[in-house]
């Protein structure tokens, strides 16, 4: 049985909805703080030993596993000093139905030039039915004229029963928090 398997088992019984960050590379994952923003109780500021992924302006795939049928996904970005102010990437999206992988293959780079070249990090929150948020993050180095990220399908597929509308049009977040 494989991880993703066994988390879906462990977590599908429980009352808290859960999700793991699988592309890019999660910085941690620690189930007990996923709650904490910004990062899900990991140090955001500690990108020792953690792989950085290159995020280019065109942007790339989110690729995720969540146990949560019904969400809203908001996808945000931070340039490195300044990792307490998140800019929207893109709409929310709104998950009316599904479990297992999701793959998002196209959330794009942040539109501010001054951002290309530099470190940076990915938030992701599932804001979920049971009335809270949770958090993951993904080191990235921001790149400005590198080709979209390839979706690999492998890697990045949704299972069966996804369904998925881009926004929340009764509670769109602000772009910048």
């Amino acid at each position: 049985m494989n991880l993703k398997s066994l988390f879906l088992l462990g977590l599908a019984s429980t009352t808290c909805a859960h999700f793991i960050l699988e592309f890019p590379t999660s910085i941690g994952f620690d189930d007990d703080n996923l709650a904490l923003a910004p990062c899900g109780g990991i140090d955001h500021n500690n990108r020792a030993g953690v792989e950085e992924t290159n995020w280019p302006k065109k942007g790339g795939p989110i690729s995720l596993v969540t146990t949560h049928a019904h969400a809203i996904w908001e996808f945000r970005a931070a340039v490195v000093p300044f990792t307490n102010r998140w800019v929207n990437l893109s709409a929310n999206i709104t998950q009316t139905a599904g479990l297992g992988s999701l793959c998002l293959p196209n959330i794009p780079g942040p539109k501010n030039p001054l951002w290309y070249g530099r470190k940076g990090i990915i938030q992701v929150i599932q804001h979920g039915g049971h009335g809270g948020s949770l958090y993951q993050c993904a080191f990235v180095k921001f790149k400005a004229f590198v080709p979209a990220i390839t979706v690999d399908p492998v890697t990045c597929f949704n299972d069966t029963g996804f369904a998925l509308q881009w926004g929340n049009p009764a509670e769109e977040h602000e772009h910048e928090h």
